[in-house]
């Protein structure tokens, strides 16, 4: 009797999409379980019950989208989206317990629009007797504004939204909450901008293979850390995503002016971009010559001069604050052991277990290791581009390289929404190695919410061992096993 091939079973989609949005309405939840908001974040909870349920959920999560991952084909388009929906709607009514950012947001905009005073000049100290300083984190307290013009603009706007520039009944922190849910609403919105532009990228790759690419948006719209930082803290990283993923895009479809203004005013909303423009210019000499790149970098300098000039109007006497923040960022100076990436975590404890660390000489060496390790890192990875072959692929490529290499060997404080950026741009990539990492940082962004993020790698890197050793053994197993004829077989 001839044998049938049976069809595959479908992808467990609607159970994966079921686990995800029963995981997310669970954090949001839990988010509401500790009554005082001012202690209501990872950093500050008192009960370890309530931390492990965190981590249990966190882990549920990982493990949802590593199986999702793992399917290897795309997902129902309706499945993915009604899945996202829910998802971000669930975790948009939750308290914001990850990223505490969202408050000193909302005071920025308080002291521009309320007090009418400069937030690069005057300080969230400068106010002690305001009933929102109690949720703001100490250590931004006596700090001036750490972002660019545009994100203090985009501050002032949610502060005239909320009401609170309006009525006197913003001295008493009543609309604090509308300005916590307007941001999360915002950066809601942004996710699903930024999802429309992903998908924009991926679609010529998809359309030309049923490989990695066709998988790409999968790993955006039901990525937990884009979720749960995006609809459940209100993180203001989301908008870097946007505005960087869109140059890309606009650089694709051969708007170079326009995707060089796009990246000029993501450096107005956070400075760090400007790390990508050397790779532009290279797709640029690549593409057109000389003369296109020396063109490109006017564009760029006369954009960013023009942006620097409007946004700052309104801010007199911004300018050495700026000047002086891009020289001496916090982000890149300060060491938080619990908080560096596994690189500058060896660095750090070798120096520490050494002694020089309690020195100077310790310091400037920490520090000029770091900067070492980013020079050479971007060396390597522009040579890479310059000898790549398709342009735009190169590109995109370098981007998120430039990006890891940013995060993971320069900047000294590394919490997990620092990599939303790399992880978007490893998925807009395509190509399997990035969309591995992508799942690969997600995951154990994930886990540094409540382990460092070396410790994190090592417990990953322990896991996948051990599962490869059982694997290994157990084929070996069963390769050298004896075993009797099947009774009937021929």
């Amino acid at each position: 009797m001839a044998l049938h091939a049976q069809p595959a079973p479908p992808a467990p989609w609607r159970v994966l999409g079921g686990a995800l949005i029963l995981l997310c309405g669970a954090v949001s939840i839990a988010s509401f379980v500790k009554t005082d908001p001012s202690h209501n974040d990872f950093e500050r909870f008192a009960d370890l019950r309530l931390l492990f349920l965190y981590f249990g959920l966190f882990a549920g999560l990982c493990g949802v989208y590593v199986a999702a991952y793992r399917q290897r084909q795309a997902a129902p388009q309706r499945t993915l989206l009604v899945t996202c929906v829910a998802c971000a709607i669930l975790l948009l009514a939750g308290f914001p317990v990850g990223s505490r950012d969202v408050f000193f947001y909302a005071f920025y905009g308080k002291i521009w629009g309320f007090y009418h005073a400069n937030p690069y000049v005057a300080t969230i100290a400068d106010f002690p007797s305001d009933p929102w300083q109690p949720l703001v984190q100490a250590q931004w307290r006596d700090k001036p504004a750490l972002y660019g013009p545009l994100a203090l603009w985009q501050s002032w706007l949610i502060h005239v939204a909320s009401g609170a520039a309006a009525s006197g009944a913003a001295a008493s922190g009543a609309h604090l909450w509308a300005a916590v849910w307007l941001y999360k609403a915002a950066a809601t919105a942004t996710l699903a901008l930024t999802l429309w532009v992903a998908k924009a990228i991926l679609q010529p790759a998809a359309r030309a293979t049923d490989g990695p690419a066709a998988t790409g948006l999968l790993l955006l719209a039901w990525n937990p850390l884009f979720l749960f930082e995006c609809a459940g803290s209100a993180h203001n990283e989301i908008t870097m995503v946007l505005l960087v993923l869109t140059a890309l895009w606009c650089w694709r479809e051969g708007y170079d002016n326009t995707a060089l203004t796009v990246l000029v005013l993501s450096f107005w909303y956070k400075w760090y971009s400007f790390i990508f423009v050397p790779a532009f210019l290279i797709a640029a000499l690549r593409r057109s010559g000389i003369r296109a790149a020396i063109r490109d970098a006017l564009v760029c300098a006369g954009a960013a001069a023009l942006f620097g000039v409007v946004l700052l109007a309104p801010l007199p006497g911004s300018l050495l604050p700026v000047f002086n923040a891009l020289l001496h960022s916090g982000a890149t100076r300060g060491i938080y052991p619990a908080e560096l990436s596994p690189p500058l975590a060896a660095l750090f404890w070798s120096l520490r277990a050494s002694g020089l660390l309690a020195t100077d000489q310790g310091l400037r060496l920490f520090h000029g290791a770091r900067l070492a390790l980013f020079g050479g890192a971007l060396i390597l990875i522009f040579v890479r581009q310059w000898r790549a072959g398709e342009p735009f692929a190169a590109l995109s490529e370098s981007c998120c390289l430039v990006a890891a290499a940013f995060f993971l060997l320069f900047v000294a404080i590394l919490p997990p929404w620092h990599l939303l950026l790399v992880i978007a741009l490893a998925v807009v990539c395509g190509r399997e190695p990035f969309l591995l990492a992508a799942v690969v940082l997600t995951v154990l962004a994930m886990l540094s919410y409540f382990l460092t993020f070396a410790v994190a790698t090592l417990m990953l890197c322990l896991i996948v061992g051990v599962l490869w050793l059982m694997r290994r053994l157990g084929g070996r197993g069963i390769a050298h096993e004896s075993y009797g004829k099947i009774p009937g077989a021929g």
